[in-house]
């Protein structure tokens, strides 16, 4: 998976889409806050992060991710636009090194299902003070089977084990103790493109679950996904359907 995240680096803020919803979510639970200091488990190339920087003007945040190329992204992007409140740090969830007790939030999008989710969860849990929030932005395997690709390219579903379902997630929180789900809320979005950006994407691995098909398969697939969608849309311009993702709000106990 590394090699597949250091191939679409200077890619990736153009093939995946992002959304302000979870990012206006956040902003308005942490009104008033001042001050912030947060990380940003799972960065990628920095999407989210630059929009948290903005919404959010005294944050400072550590932007953290597995994969170099993608933290080479976000801090030549970050200095392009002259934004500073922020430091990278390469790390996998298991090895980040965060100080117990030392952050007002943490964050993470779209990244967990390549985490061991307990591990992340003790993780988040250790490092925010007390009265702390954390925010996972993600999606569910039945979310994902809703997709335009969950339901029209062959072979998607089998190749994406990752995902996590909303039950185990919320088993997790209460098993490692200290942290208060708040509320779990959805984020529903229309989209719509044409056909022509579709094959665009999924050419350049707008999922990671692309790389898990080899070239033969993602060949045969694509050419099956082609066809379905010219059979069932009249207007191979304006695909129309629906995404969803949901975003937990966890809040540190006191101790």
């Amino acid at each position: 998976m590394d090699a597949h995240f250091s191939r679409v680096a200077n890619l990736y803020t153009d093939v995946r889409r992002t959304d302000r919803g979870p990012v206006d979510f956040i902003r308005d639970v942490l009104d008033g806050a001042g001050r912030i200091t947060g990380t940003d488990i799972g960065c990628g190339s920095g999407r989210y992060s630059a929009l948290l920087l903005e919404c959010l003007e005294g944050l400072f945040l550590t932007c953290a991710d597995a994969n170099q190329s993608m933290l080479d992204e976000l801090t030549r992007s970050f200095n392009d636009i002259h934004i500073e409140r922020f430091k990278t740090v390469h790390a996998r969830v298991e090895d980040l090194d965060l100080e117990d007790g030392s952050l007002d939030c943490v964050f993470s999008f779209n990244a967990v299902h390549h985490f061991d989710f307990p591990v992340f969860t003790t993780t988040m849990r250790d490092c925010l003070k007390p009265g702390g929030h954390g925010f996972v932005y993600t999606r569910t395997p039945e979310m994902n089977s809703q997709t335009i690709w969950g339901r029209y390219f062959p072979g998607f579903l089998e190749k994406e084990t990752r995902l996590y379902h909303r039950a185990q997630m919320e088993t997790w929180f209460e098993e490692v103790g200290g942290l208060e789900l708040i509320a779990i809320e959805q984020f529903p979005y229309p989209r719509q493109c044409g056909i022509d950006e579709l094959l665009w994407q999924a050419r350049n691995h707008h999922y990671s679950t692309f790389s898990l098909f080899s070239d033969d398969e993602f060949k045969n697939s694509l050419t099956v996904f082609e066809d379905s969608l010219r059979r069932h849309f009249t207007n191979p311009s304006a695909i129309a359907w629906f995404d969803e993702n949901i975003m937990l709000h966890l809040r540190r106990l006191d101790a």
